[in-house]
């Protein structure tokens, strides 16, 4: 191959490589996620109505009503009601737990109600179960889609979201205040 012939075939994969960086650059960019929000941590989904596994813990017979005397949960308003959230957790590992819940309701705009604990937790030998509770005063017309449990303990766990159904509510609004 002579000098002449090199540099046309230089000049032509040149431009070849040069016409497909410019055609990449005036391509339109793929605009990318917007970080954070309530998908950010990792977690299991499921219903009331589910048993449900997120690698260290086991929820079941799983329930989210209007308190009961018994409960020991007021509303802290007018115009407000207490609910609870009841559920039967184990543990799932080789090793003792120690926890309760941090809980969050969030209704369909996403709006965020934080319960709190009505019980000590749970110590939980391997396979051992406990009984949880956890309380929320919410405003009389906000209806819960969506109920957050996280291990207080170790907020680094995969999160419980547990979808509240339209017949897991009529449960609740059915039963007479206390």
């Amino acid at each position: 191959m002579n000098i002449r012939s090199s540099a046309k075939v230089s000049a032509m994969l040149l431009a070849l490589i040069l016409g497909s960086e410019a055609g990449t650059a005036l391509a339109t960019p793929k605009p990318s996620p917007v970080p954070g929000g309530a998908n950010a941590t990792t977690g299991v989904s499921g219903t009331l109505a589910q048993t449900l596994f997120n690698g260290t813990l086991r929820l079941r017979a799983m329930s989210l009503k209007d308190a009961a005397p018994a409960d020991n949960v007021h509303p802290a308003a007018a115009g407000e009601r207490a609910i609870v959230f009841h559920a039967i957790v184990s543990n799932g590992t080789h090793h003792e737990n120690h926890g309760y819940f941090d809980a969050t309701l969030s209704d369909a705009d996403g709006i965020t109600i934080t319960g709190r604990p009505l019980d000590d937790g749970w110590s939980l030998e391997q396979g051992a179960a406990a009984r949880t509770a956890t309380g929320f005063s919410i405003p009389s017309t906000f209806t819960p889609t969506k109920l957050v449990l996280r291990e207080a303990a170790a907020p680094h766990d995969r999160a419980f979201r547990i979808t509240i159904r339209t017949i897991d509510l009529s449960t609740a609004s059915t039963r007479p205040a206390p």
